[in-house]
């Protein structure tokens, strides 16, 4: 496999974005070890790729199991993932069968400079997280914070778990100063999270309008001012 298909960007200091059609993983380069959070849709060879952005070992963290997310994993066995997405990930071609291990809500990663608190925020998937360095005020936030289209139909999606996820959110993360999501522009200013929850509630309250997806998707597109929705569920 060619690992040309990746492009990375220094953020911060030891801290990268790989971006891969569409979807980016991000690499933090720690004291003894570095941890790769999502590995993509397994189009490259992700492992030499971030060889050479690092020499240290590298550990892997999964926000969630979407295919898009866990295309990798097996190149850096073993992942660690929240166990409410152990069966999605099972389920999956791109996650059968690989080892897993458990990464529970508010283990923190200890990177050095950089510590990482694990923030379970189910909606988008059950086992959804989110990575919160509190000292440098920025979130990993997978794909439940973004300004792209966020992913509600279909099994393990649940709209009223996304809102009382992001009130979670915004009541444990104070003053985010910048949000680092898998999809869409990068980085996002932390307002960006009390508007994603504005959105989220008028979609469920019918304030929103759909229409037509522009992929191949069940349901309509649902626009609010700072994401999108792809959403077959009941409106209240």
């Amino acid at each position: 496999m060619e690992h040309t298909v990746y492009q990375a960007q220094l953020l911060e200091p030891k801290f990268w974005s790989i971006e891969e059609n569409g979807v980016r993983c991000f690499l933090v380069e720690g004291e003894r070890e570095a941890m790769l959070v999502d590995t993509g849709f397994g189009t490259g060879d992700l492992k030499a790729f971030v060889q050479t952005l690092t020499s240290l070992p590298v550990f892997v963290v999964n926000t969630h199991a979407d295919r898009d997310h866990i295309g990798c994993n097996g190149q850096f066995s073993p992942a660690w993932m929240h166990p409410a997405d152990f069966d999605r990930c099972a389920r999956s071609p791109q996650g059968k069968d690989l080892p897993l291990r458990p990464l529970w809500e508010g283990q923190v990663l200890e990177l050095g400079q950089r510590r990482f608190e694990v923030i379970l925020i189910p909606g988008h998937t059950p086992g959804s997280i989110v990575l919160w360095d509190e000292a440098h005020k920025t979130l990993i936030s997978g794909d439940s914070v973004q300004a792209g289209n966020i992913y509600l139909f279909g099994p393990g999606r649940n709209l009223p778990a996304l809102i009382t996820s992001l009130e979670k959110l915004i009541a444990r993360c104070t003053d985010i100063q910048t949000i680092f999501p898998s999809h869409g522009p990068l980085p996002l200013p932390g307002s960006t999270l009390p508007t994603l929850l504005q959105d989220a509630r008028d979609l469920q309250s019918g304030k929103l309008t759909g229409t037509a997806p522009d992929r191949d998707v069940p349901g309509h597109l649902f626009r609010g001012k700072a994401a999108g929705f792809y959403y077959d569920g009941p409106i209240l």
